[in-house]
């Protein structure tokens, strides 16, 4: 993507993740923002101290231009047609429909620009009996039956804790553009792309929807157990804190008994399978708990991970950003934040490439940061550049 001009017409999170993405592959992203208010993600938080620039806005618009545009005066049109013109890519997260009665649907994008490639984003898709129904992150998780597989048999149904629809959303439109691109530069043709959040909702649970089309068994929630459903894949209490442990397979389950000191069960005929442990978890989880129980959670960590067993501790946010493993790898990028007069710690790609990792130390920008610098370049100047300069100034 080094060297692409992306124009970013989305808003809020799954959109803005997906235009932060082709940020850090390089690409030159120029956001286009409502004058006076901008994103609506600016505001998420409502924390006083942030004013117009929220964790998330700053996170998820790094490294972009602010070009704050009336685009539905004729003025303002007439900048974003120029805008389209000079772009390798659009993306756009509006409900569908709204961005053809303005004038700027894909056919008359591609009219503009005919090797355009143009990715919507939009909870349902461009052609659904559903597309008209506005969708947030957890009415996608509600929809889906992602919110019905989580938790444990007993509980009502809950959603993933943080915008997870929203996320991966935006990571399988980002993986969509990069694609077209690869396709556009053996073919010379744009593409339209349409990504729906209920759509990567499916491909996000698909080791679940695989298994019902197969059986017809409708999965219920199983809480912390692993997908092999083991009694010894599991969440366990020790002396301080949960761990989650993974012992599977045979060898990992002979591991798992030799470090808690329970050698008798890796011979014990009742246990000397996956499926024999699976029939006996009512009698095997107590002895395996019970010694999980004399631990605590780093030190049984540790153990486990030497013995080849996979473990780790349930840690929240403050020990997992702040754990070792991160001084190895560039997954965090700090940037500066002037606004805030400070710092911020901010997600980079979340892998790493021999040559040109995924990075960017660019801050986010301020409200139309960028946009008489922008208007300039498209060669407004004189009447038409004040006229909009003061629309991008509306409040």
């Amino acid at each position: 993507m080094q060297g692409m001009k992306v124009l970013d017409l989305t808003h809020v999170m799954a959109g803005p993740f997906c235009t932060r993405q082709l940020v850090l592959l390089g690409a030159d992203v120029i956001k286009i923002e409502k004058p006076g208010d901008g994103d609506v993600m600016r505001y998420y938080g409502h924390d006083p101290r942030f004013g117009r620039n929220s964790p998330n806005f700053v996170g998820y618009n790094a490294g972009k231009k602010s070009v704050a545009l009336d685009w539905t005066t004729e003025l303002g049109a007439e900048a974003l047609r120029r805008l389209v013109a000079e772009a390798d890519v659009l993306v756009e997260n509006f409900r569908p429909g709204v961005l053809e009665a303005r004038g700027f649907g894909y056919e008359a994008c591609r009219a503009i620009k005919p090797d355009l490639i143009y990715c919507s984003i939009s909870g349902y898709g461009q052609e659904s009996i559903l597309r008209d129904n506005p969708a947030y992150d957890h009415i996608a998780q509600a929809m889906s039956g992602l919110m019905s597989l989580q938790g444990s048999e007993q509980d009502p149904p809950m959603k993933v804790g943080f915008p997870l629809v929203d996320t991966f959303s935006g990571h399988m439109a980002a993986f969509a553009i990069v694609s077209a691109v690869l396709r556009r530069e053996r073919t010379g043709e744009g593409q339209r792309l349409d990504v729906s959040m209920l759509d990567a909702s499916m491909v996000l649970m698909s080791s679940m929807i695989l298994k019902y089309n197969a059986t017809g068994v409708v999965p219920k929630r199983v809480g912390n157990k692993g997908f092999s459903l083991s009694a010894t894949a599991d969440m366990f209490p020790t002396r301080d804190r949960p761990i989650s442990i993974g012992a599977n397979t045979d060898k990992q389950f002979a591991a798992l008994c030799k470090v808690l000191g329970v050698e008798e069960l890796i011979d014990d005929p009742r246990y000397k399978d996956a499926s024999g442990r699976w029939e006996h978890a009512a009698t095997l989880r107590p002895m395996v708990s019970s010694r999980i129980a004399e631990w605590e959670a780093e030190e049984l960590e540790v153990a486990l991970n030497k013995a080849s067993v996979p473990a780790a501790v349930v840690r929240d946010l403050k020990g997992i950003v702040a754990h070792p493993h991160f001084n190895d790898r560039p997954t965090f990028q700090t940037i500066d934040v002037p606004s805030w007069g400070r710092e911020m710690k901010v997600l980079n790609g979340g892998f790493l490439a021999n040559e040109d990792s995924p990075e960017s130390t660019a801050t986010s920008p301020d409200l139309g940061e960028h946009t008489e610098d922008v208007l300039r370049a498209l060669g407004f100047d004189g009447d038409k550049l004040e006229s909009l300069l003061a629309g991008a100034q509306m409040q």
